[in-house]
C-alpha cells in the first residue's frame, strides 16, 4: 500500500503538472526548464538519502523524513504562480520527493528476498497506484479543473506519510558504510558502463513521461484521455510485473532489455503518424510490455551486481540516473524541439534513441558478459 499511494502522487505531479504550466500560460522551454528542475534535484538529493539509508542502517526513516519535508514545501508551492517562483520552490520540493519511490522499491527487493515473493509482483503495486490515480483524477481535474492539482498532492502525501510509518526493513548486514565505498561502487566499470548504455533507452521512457499529455491535448484530447492513456499503459506494466517470476529467468537480463528497447523504437516510430488521440489509446498497450520488461530485467540486474551493504545507495544510483538525469535531458531537450521543430519530430528522435540502446547492449553483453561467461569456464577447467 506505500508503493500504491507514494506512485499516486507521482502520477499527479509527473503527468498533470505540465498541463498545469500549460492552463498558467508558459512556453514550451519553459515548461521543460520546470520539469527538468526535477531531475537536477534527484541528482543531487538521491545519492545522498541513499547514502545516508545504508550509512544509519534505517530506510523507512529516511523516507519518512523526505515525505515530511515535501508535505512542509508543498503548501508553499500551492501560492505560487510565476515561472521564477516556481523554478525556485519546485526545486525544494524535488529534493524531498525524488528519493521516495527509490527508496521504497529497494525495501521492496529487500522483501522479495526474505518473503520469497516475485520483486515484480510486489512492485506491481506502485505501478498499480500510479495507472489508477491516473483514471481517477484525470476526470477528478476535468470537474473541478487542473488548479487544484496540489491539493490533490497535499493528500496522497499525507496518506503516504501515514502508511510508512508502518513499513517493514530487514538488513541483511551490518558491515559499515563509508563514503569511500559508495564512490567505488559508482566507478566500478561493469556497473557504471552500463547504466551509461541503457540511458540511451530510458531517455525515451522518460520524455514520454513528460510530455505525452501534451502530445493527447495536440491530438484534441482532454485530461480524462490522459488519465485513461496512463491507466492503460500501466495496467498492461502491472501484467508484465506480476507475471515476471514465470518468464523473467529464462534468458539473461541484458536479452530482455533489448527486446525492451526494440519495442520502444517501434512505439516511438509509430507514435510520429498517428492524428487521432483514440490511436494513440491503442499504443498504449505497448507500454506495459516496454517498460515493464525494461525496468524488471535493468533494476535485478544492477542488484545482482551490488554490493550487500550498499544496495540502498547503489539502487538510488540506478533511479538517479536511468530517472533523473534521462528525465533532465529530456525535459530540456524535449521541450526545446516541440517549441522549435514539433512534438512529431521529438518522437522520431526518440525511436533513433532506442534503437541506439538496443546496440550498445549488444556491444556491452560482449565486452563484460560473454568475457566474465568465458573466464568463469576457463577457471573451473583449470581446477577440475
Amino acid at each position: 500500500m506505500f508503493l500504491f499511494f507514494s506512485y499516486s502522487t507521482m502520477t499527479i505531479f509527473g503527468t498533470f503538472l505540465p498541463i498545469y504550466f500549460r492552463e498558467n500560460g508558459l512556453s514550451g522551454t519553459e515548461i521543460g526548464w520546470l520539469l527538468a528542475i526535477g531531475p537536477i534535484a534527484s541528482i543531487i538529493s538521491q545519492p545522498v538519502m541513499g547514502f545516508l539509508s545504508d550509512k544509519y542502517r534505517s530506510t523507512k526513516r529516511t523516507i519518512v523524513a523526505c515525505l515530511t519535508g515535501a508535505i512542509a514545501i508543498s503548501f508553499i508551492l500551492a501560492q505560487v504562480d510565476s515561472f521564477i517562483g516556481f523554478f525556485l520552490v519546485l526545486f525544494f520540493f524535488f529534493f524531498f520527493i525524488s528519493s521516495v519511490n527509490p527508496l521504497g522499491d529497494s525495501i521492496a527487493r529487500q522483501t522479495s528476498e526474505d518473503e520469497k515473493v516475485s520483486f515484480g509482483f510486489i512492485r506491481m503495486w506502485g505501478s498499480l497506484g500510479f495507472g489508477v490515480t491516473a483514471l481517477v483524477i484525470g476526470y477528478v481535474f476535468t470537474i473541478i479543473g487542473i488548479d487544484k492539482i496540489f491539493l490533490a498532492i497535499i493528500i496522497c502525501l499525507f496518506v503516504t506519510l501515514a502508511i510508512a510509518f508502518s513499513i517493514t526493513e530487514r538488513r541483511k548486514t551490518n558491515k559499515p558504510v563509508t563514503l569511500i565505498d559508495a564512490v567505488k561502487m559508482g566507478l566500478e566499470p561493469r556497473l557504471f558502463v552500463f547504466l551509461l548504455v541503457v540511458m540511451f533507452i530510458f531517455i525515451t521512457h522518460r520524455t514520454n513521461d513528460n510530455y505525452l499529455g501534451l502530445y493527447i491535448v495536440e491530438l484534441g484530447g482532454n485530461e480524462s484521455y490522459i488519465g485513461l492513456a496512463t491507466f492503460i499503459g500501466v495496467a498492461s506494466e502491472c501484467l508484465v510485473l506480476a507475471t515476471g517470476a514465470f518468464w523473467f529467468k529464462k534468458f539473461h537480463e541484458t536479452t530482455f532489455i533489448m527486446i525492451a528497447g526494440s519495442l520502444y523504437s517501434i512505439r516511438w516510430f509509430f507514435m510520429t503518424v498517428i492524428s487521432d488521440p483514440q490511436l494513440l489509446l491503442v499504443l498504449q498497450l505497448l507500454h506495459g510490455v516496454t517498460f515493464g520488461i525494461l525496468f524488471l530485467s535493468a533494476f535485478q540486474y544492477v542488484s545482482k551486481i551490488l554490493p550487500k551493504h550498499l544496495l540502498a545507495t547503489g539502487h538510488v544510483l540506478f533511479f538517479t540516473i536511468l530517472f533523473g538525469v534521462t528525465a533532465m535531458i529530456g525535459s530540456l531537450g524535449g521541450g526545446m524541439i516541440i517549441e522549435f521543430l514539433s512534438i512529431k519530430f521529438l518522437y522520431f528522435l526518440l525511436g533513433i534513441s532506442a534503437a541506439i540502446g538496443v546496440l550498445l547492449t549488444l556491444l556491452y553483453r560482449t565486452m563484460f558478459i560473454f568475457k566474465e561467461k568465458a573466464t568463469r569456464a576457463k577457471t573451473e577447467k583449470m581446477e577440475i
